[in-house]
């Protein structure tokens, strides 16, 4: 598959996750060392500064990675959820790649979790 099949694949993705919930916000695909090659948001959505955005792609890159490590005793991680006040962060790991999903804070995580979750099974663009 060449690069500009695959990016467009990693578009539609994001975009369908995206189309899945009115309180998704961003849709951010990140290489496994915290560096993203696709992101989408619904709107304007610089609220935190580009250094510390680099660090929170990191953060989720490196929490998929370690929490790897626990797969033999726990099995594999099929996401990560963290409520904050403001905001929900779902990590979805997929091979090498983590998909970052962010959402307004009022969503029921467990639905949402499974309808992104089916959205990318569904899809074998990044896998």
């Amino acid at each position: 598959m060449s690069t500009i099949q695959k990016s467009f694949g990693i578009e539609k993705l994001c975009s369908s996750i995206l189309s899945i919930n009115k309180n998704i916000q961003s849709v951010t695909v990140i290489n496994k060392n915290g560096r993203p090659i696709e992101n989408m948001t619904k709107e304007d959505n610089d609220i935190i500064p580009y250094k510390e955005n680099e660090m929170l792609l990191m953060q989720c890159a490196l929490t998929i990675s370690m929490g790897r490590d626990f797969d033999e005793y726990f099995g594999q991680i099929w996401y990560t959820f963290v409520a904050r006040k403001n905001l929900s962060l779902f990590s979805f790991p997929i091979n090498n790649n983590v998909i970052l999903v962010t959402s307004k804070s009022n969503i029921s995580p467990i639905a949402i979790a499974r309808k992104i979750m089916t959205v990318i099974n569904e899809s074998s663009e990044i896998q």
